[in-house]
Parts: C-alpha cells; sequence; structure tokens
C-alpha cells in the first residue's frame, strides 16, 4: 500500500496554514459559539410556530450534565431534544418495496434529502450478479403421496397494511440456488460445522438427503455451506419459537395482539457464503462497474443447492414425522439440540416413509444497484474525513428495522448539521454519508464501492461509522475499533437514556455491556477488515423485555415498530444523538480523538485469551533454531507490556499537545507554526494505525480478509474474532500456522513500539 509520508502530508497543508489557523482567532471563536447557542432559540421560535412537520416530536428530560460538550454538540442536541422527524421518515421509507436493485424511488427520494440537507450528491451504480425469485413449492410425501403443502407465505394482517398487496416479496433466499429437489430429510439443530460434525459421528448421514435447521447462533449462508459440504440436497430454515423471549406456548400472545412471534413468520435472507468474502461473488476483490469487468465462477461463495426460508408454523407439520426416528436430538447434543416447537420432539430422523419436495426457482442477471452518497465539507479538507453510512435495501416492503430504523436517524443527523451549517458553521473535517444498496445479498454496495476506491480510502478516511438496525429493542449495543473507544467514552455521557429518567446512556451501556468487537453482517466489513479503517456499528437491540423482533419477516413494519417497539421513535432519536455527537467528535478535534492505550489495553486481552488457550504439549515443541514455543510467547508479552508503556506516553504526549493548542491564541506565530507541525506528526502516527495492522496476503484460504486483529468468523460469519490467524491456527490443531501468525503479531507489535517511543 501507499501511505502519504510526513514531509508530503507537512508540504501539502503547510500553503494553507493561515487560513485554517484563521479559524481558531479568538473573534472568530466568539462569533461561531455566539451562532451556535442561537440555535436553541431558533429552534424554539419553530415548535412555537406551530410546524405540522412535528407530528412525532416529544418532550426530553433536561440532561443533568452536558457541561463537557463542546458549543457545537450542544446545539446540535438542542436540535434533536426540541424536534424528532425519525418517526416521518419511517412511515415514509417503510411505504415502498425497496429490494437490492430495485425501488428507483427510493434511491431519488433518498438523493433528494440528501440535497435538501445541503449536502453535494452523487448516485453511483455498480453492475451486480443478482437473483431475483420466479417461483417456490414445499410439499410433504408419504410413501410418494402428497398430504400436506405449505404455502409459504405470511398471513395478511388488517391491523398491518405492508403485509398484504401485490408487492408483497415471496419467500425466498438471496444467492439461493435453483432446484427441485424430493428426498429424505434430517434436522440438523442450528446447522452449524459442530452440529453436522456431531451427525457424521452418529452416523446420520445427510448425502441426498433436505436438512432442516432452525436460524440462530451461525449466518444462514454457512448454514447451507455446511450441508453442502455434508452432501446434503437441499436445506430449509425456520425460526423456531423455543429461540424467542416471547413464545405462545408460554401464554404470551403473538403479533399483532401480544409480544409473541407470529407463526406465519418467516426468515428471507442471503445465503452467501459470507466469511469466504462478501461483495459480487463474481468479481471478489475488485468492483463490478464498467464493460470490461472480468468475472469469475461465482460459485466459491454462493451455494449450488437450493434452499428456502419457512415459518415454524408450516414447518412442523413436517417436522413431527420425525418423532421416533433417527436419534433423538436431547441425547446427542443436550438441551443445546432442543428448541420448543410444540408436537415436535426433536428427533433427528430420517423416516423413510416421509419425504418432501423442495422447489426453488430464481433468476440471476446482472442488475445495476444504486449507492447514493453526500458530502459535508470541512474547512481543512486535507485532515481526512469521517463516513457515515447505512443501507436502503430490505428484503420485505417494510423493513421498518432493517435497514429503516438506521435510515430514519442518518436523515436526522444531516437534518440537524443541516441546521448548524445555516448560522455558518462548517466542521474541520469533511464529513460523508452513503446510502448502500445491496447490503442484504453480500454487502455489495459497500463492498463495491470500498474495491474501487480502497486507496483513495486508506489515505483519507479517518472512520467509517455504521448504523444498520438502530432499533430492534431497547438495549444499546456497540461493537467498534478500539482506536474509536475514547471518542465513545466521551460521548455516552452527553446523551439521556430516553426509556428511564435521570439516566444517561453511559449508565446504561455500562451497566449491562461493553464495547465489543466487530465481526460482519453490515457494511462496516469492507472498510475495517479489507481496508484497514477504523469502524463501529451502533444500534438498539433485543432484550427479554422487548417483543419479539420479526427480522427479515412482513411483520418488520412501521406499525409494530410505532405501536410496539418504539412509540414516539425516542430510540431512533436517541441513536441520532449518539451518533452524530459522535461524528462531531471525531471531525471537530484538531488532534484526532483516541487513545492509542486505548488499542494496546484490547490487543493485551485478545492475546492473553489466545494463549490461556495453547495445548500444554506444544509449548515446549522447539522450532528449527532449537528455540522452543513458549519463548516466542513471552516475546510476544514483553513486546505487548513495552506497547502499553510506549503508548500510554503517547498519549500523554498528545495531552499535552491539546493543552498548548487550547492556548495556541496567545503563542508567537512561530510557535504556532511548530506546534501545528508537532500535531501533524502525531495525526499522521494516529491516522495509519489501523491500517498498520493489514497483512497484504490475508488470512489463510481467505484472502480478502486482511486485518490480523479482526475478522469475520470463518464457522460462524456474523460473529467476530480477535487475532483470527491465530485463533484459527488453534481451531485446527496446527502448531506451524499458530507460529507464523504468532510471528506476523509479534513484528507487528514492534513497530508500532518503535513508532510511538518516537514523538
Amino acid at each position: 500500500m501507499t501511505f502519504r509520508n510526513v514531509k508530503e502530508y507537512r508540504a501539502d497543508i503547510k500553503h494553507d496554514l493561515n487560513d485554517i489557523e484563521a479559524q481558531k482567532t479568538s473573534s472568530s471563536k466568539k462569533t461561531l459559539t455566539k451562532k451556535l447557542l442561537l440555535i436553541a432559540f431558533q429552534v424554539c421560535v419553530l415548535c412555537f410556530a406551530g410546524n405540522t412537520v412535528l407530528n412525532y416530536s416529544f418532550s426530553s428530560e433536561t440532561l443533568r450534565d452536558r457541561s463537557k460538550a463542546t458549543p457545537t454538540e450542544l446545539a446540535y442536541l438542542q436540535i434533536l431534544d426540541d424536534t424528532n422527524y425519525a418517526g416521518k421518515w419511517s412511515e415514509k421509507l417503510t411505504s415502498v418495496p425497496h429490494l437490492a436493485g430495485q425501488g428507483i424511488e427510493l434511491v431519488d427520494w433518498t438523493a433528494s434529502k440528501f440535497e435538501e440537507y445541503g449536502l453535494t450528491t452523487e448516485v453511483e451504480a455498480f453492475d451486480i450478479y443478482l437473483n431475483y425469485p420466479v417461483g417456490n413449492g414445499l410439499t410433504l410425501l408419504s410413501n410418494g403421496e402428497p398430504i400436506y403443502q405449505a404455502n409459504l407465505t405470511e398471513d395478511v394482517l388488517p391491523e398491518d397494511s405492508t403485509t398484504g398487496g401485490d408487492d408483497v416479496v415471496p419467500a425466498f433466499h438471496g444467492y439461493s440456488a435453483s432446484g427441485n429437489v424430493t428426498a429424505e430429510y434430517v434436522y440438523v439443530n442450528y446447522g452449524s460445522k459442530e452440529d453436522f460434525d456431531l451427525l457424521e459421528e452418529f452416523g446420520v448421514s445427510l448425502k441426498g438427503r433436505i436438512a432442516i435447521a432452525r436460524y440462530g447462533k451461525i449466518f444462514r449462508g454457512l448454514k447451507v455451506k455446511f450441508a453442502q459440504e455434508a452432501g446434503a440436497a437441499g436445506v430449509l430454515i425456520y425460526s423456531d419459537p423455543g429461540d424467542d423471549f416471547f413464545q405462545e406456548a408460554k401464554g404470551d400472545k403473538p403479533y399483532p395482539n401480544g409480544p409473541a412471534r407470529n407463526p406465519s413468520s418467516l426468515q428471507r435472507g442471503s445465503v452467501q457464503f459470507l466469511s469466504q468474502f462478501p461483495g459480487d461473488p463474481t468479481t471478489p476483490g475488485r468492483p463490478s462497474q464498467g464493460d470490461d469487468v472480468v468475472r469469475d465462477d461465482p460459485y466459491k461463495s454462493i451455494p449450488k443447492i437450493p434452499s428456502l426460508p419457512v415459518s415454524f408454523k408450516e414447518v412442523k407439520p413436517i417436522l413431527e414425522k420425525l418423532n421416533g426416528h433417527g436419534l433423538k436430538g436431547s441425547t446427542i447434543g443436550g438441551d443445546k439440540w432442543v428448541g420448543n416447537l410444540l408436537g415436535f420432539d426433536y428427533w433427528t430422523g430420517p423416516n423413510p416413509k416421509n419425504t418432501i419436495n423442495l422447489y426453488n426457482e430464481q433468476k440471476y442477471d446482472i442488475v445495476p444497484i444504486h449507492n447514493v452518497y453526500g458530502t459535508l465539507e470541512g474547512y481543512d479538507p486535507k485532515s481526512g474525513y469521517i463516513l457515515v453510512g447505512n443501507h436502503r435495501d430490505a428484503w420485505i416492503k417494510g423493513g421498518a428495522s432493517d435497514p429503516n430504523s438506521g435510515t430514519a436517524a442518518m436523515l436526522e443527523i444531516m437534518r440537524s448539521l443541516h441546521n448548524l451549517t445555516q448560522t455558518g458553521w462548517k466542521p474541520r473535517r469533511t464529513i460523508k454519508f452513503a446510502s448502500w444498496d445491496g447490503e442484504e445479498y453480500a454487502l455489495l454496495g459497500s463492498t463495491e464501492f470500498g474495491e474501487k476506491n480502497g486507496e483513495e480510502l486508506k489515505k483519507n478516511l479517518l472512520a467509517y461509522l455504521n448504523v444498520d438496525v438502530a432499533v430492534s429493542g431497547r438495549k444499546l449495543q456497540i461493537s467498534s475499533s478500539p482506536f474509536l473507544n475514547n471518542a465513545i467514552k466521551e460521548t455516552l455521557p452527553l446523551i439521556d437514556y430516553p426509556l428511564q429518567e435521570n439516566l444517561t446512556l453511559e449508565e446504561h451501556f455500562f451497566n449491562h455491556s461493553k464495547i465489543n468487537i466487530l465481526g460482519s453482517g453490515s457494511d462496516y466489513t469492507v472498510f475495517l477488515e479489507h481496508l484497514g479503517i477504523a469502524s463501529l456499528d451502533v444500534g438498539f437491540g433485543a432484550t427479554a423485555e422487548d417483543p419479539v423482533y420479526h427480522y427479515h419477516s412482513n411483520y418488520d413494519s412501521f406499525h409494530w415498530m410505532s405501536t410496539m417497539q418504539d412509540p414516539g421513535f425516542k430510540l431512533h432519536n436517541t441513536i441520532a444523538k449518539l451518533l452524530g455527537t459522535l461524528t462531531l467528535r471525531l471531525s471537530e478535534d484538531k488532534i484526532i480523538n483516541t487513545k492509542v492505550s486505548d488499542y494496546s489495553i484490547e490487543l493485551a486481552k485478545y492475546y492473553h485469551a489466545i494463549e490461556a488457550n495453547v495445548p500444554q504439549q506444544w509449548l515446549n515443541i522447539t522450532n528449527h533454531r532449537g528455540k522452543p514455543l513458549i519463548d516466542l510467547i513471552h516475546k510476544t508479552n514483553v513486546k505487548l507490556d513495552q506497547l502499553a508503556t510506549s503508548g500510554s506516553a503517547f498519549d500523554d504526549y498528545l495531552t499535552d499537545l491539546n493543552k498548548q493548542w487550547d492556548g495556541v491564541d496567545s503563542l508567537p506565530w512561530w510557535n504556532r507554526i511548530k506546534l501545528h507541525f508537532k500535531i501533524v506528526g502525531a495525526n499522521f502516527k494516529l491516522f495509519y494505525l489501523e491500517r498498520v495492522f493489514l497483512h497484504e496476503e490475508g488470512l489463510k484460504d481467505r484472502p480478502w480478509f486482511k486485518h490480523i486483529i479482526f475478522a469475520s468468523g470463518k464457522y460462524t460469519g456474523y460473529e467476530g474474532f480477535a487475532l483470527p490467524g491465530l485463533k484459527e491456527a488453534l481451531d485446527d490443531t496446527n502448531i506451524k500456522d499458530f507460529v507464523h501468525w504468532n510471528k506476523i503479531f509479534l513484528h507487528t507489535i514492534k513497530g508500532l513500539v518503535d513508532s510511538f517511543d518516537r514523538k
């Protein structure tokens, strides 16, 4: 990869130093502060004027302490305290179908909103290999004669307008193969690698049979991948009520009359092999754009066997026929193999008297998808930019939670920032927004964008902030690179948790959770795990107190969201506050807002967790130089300790630079220039910190994934793992690979120590 060196970086910005520093003069600061504080008054005037757009506004309790917020952040938060349009956006976004590559109406509407909020707007197309459903069928046979036929549809609810109509999306899987298969069938639990290994161990063959798996634990595409590798001829995937908080079997009423799952709900979704590589399956690692695109065999990352989603109501008569046949799930796998589908005793089967016919017809073609981009220019364009993104496509017409809760929050961020710009405010760093298409199939829009613009992004993009499912419950969940931990921790105390009085987001979050690592399953994947750009993902997830979230179902609707999950759209508003304030904090600070010690602490935790799982018999195995593995582990721990020391010292240096910058107005011009270039040098190291963890050859058998600290789980898809090279070597009991990845990690840590030791 090519990075600018410090001299080039300094030369680029020296000529406009005076223009940039002019923003810091006393007079300009006073003017800016006055302008920002006027916004609260302006918003109050707007409200008292009876603006009819405020149908979803609500009164917010005053936060106990925003003393650490900047004037810009205060003004931004005040706008969202007093106005909340999230419900308005949700109602619009859920009113039209928007499968990937379709929904041009929504493309145009999104672009118009970007322009309305003052963003320089662009629409970009990529030509993607996609499938759309043509026909499906599922029939149970006894001794070859049909005895039951599933209709593979969800019940139309009079209360919920988006559950019916001519534009309802059929039951299908993205990237599923076409096929017409009649075969015996086997229950395979969650369809994980461990589940298939267990079935093989107990002599239950999948060859030529249809696997029936329940959703959960791992990404659905890997369920199909593992079934295909086991010789299965097809796959059915259903949502088991035993995996829900609320259940009819426990006396809970189903949606729309209560919080339990509607029995007819089924989960559409992609069955692409997410942990191999995302993006267009015919163009791995390169963009699908232009007349000269070279396309590969797609079956490296999509299945060759057909699959269908099915509701638990419609799979129940099929599974009941397995009772007493094969092995009892609880015998071979304990409680982990048992759900709570009444009438099914969780036997594996097969039952030789019963077969099913699975019919799945898909049309594949090259289809254009459309990303929408918007830019809010900063006054210091050479300091990099922040990118905020959310996808626009959904498997159904509604999608109130996925993705439209995220889109509604992102539009609120734009609206509030636009109000700030009306006072003359500009961010220091440019802020960009992206509405991705095709995320649901294979993270298509973001991946193609990242593969096309990789070098530019690595040079200029400071951080990617992702919001996808902003609201599916009431518990705040944050996954992030440690690079962003400090900014997150500074932002959380500034915002109230709206569902409990006198509680900040900081208290709510850290009372029940911690900042998690990123895996995959949303649009941050290409930025962090392929390009080495610090990323995060944020949203409110489900708890035992929340109604069942009908993921990828017709019941993920505006009616469900507005009546059951987030009446008043308070949680939507809170995500807009959190993500927008975090964006400002990253954009406004002269010195990049991060702490090296946050990363060094987490690296040590990750390595110690790996070290604890190293087999004892490995420790004294020697290499060709006669050095035992335990020596390599010891050297790595020593370097991690050194990184903790040098990282903390560098953080102290950054604190001192910040103090000097706060008093820059009192310094003579020559000391201002000297301080400026010290900050440039420090920012250079911080800007490329995440990039240091890229290994150009990529992970073993997964070269697209290049980040040595974080990657999507090879056998899980969604779930992320730290130090994936080392972890996979342990999983595969391969000491040679373990040594190889340990050396790569050690070399990287050495480089960081050397870098941060030099101020």
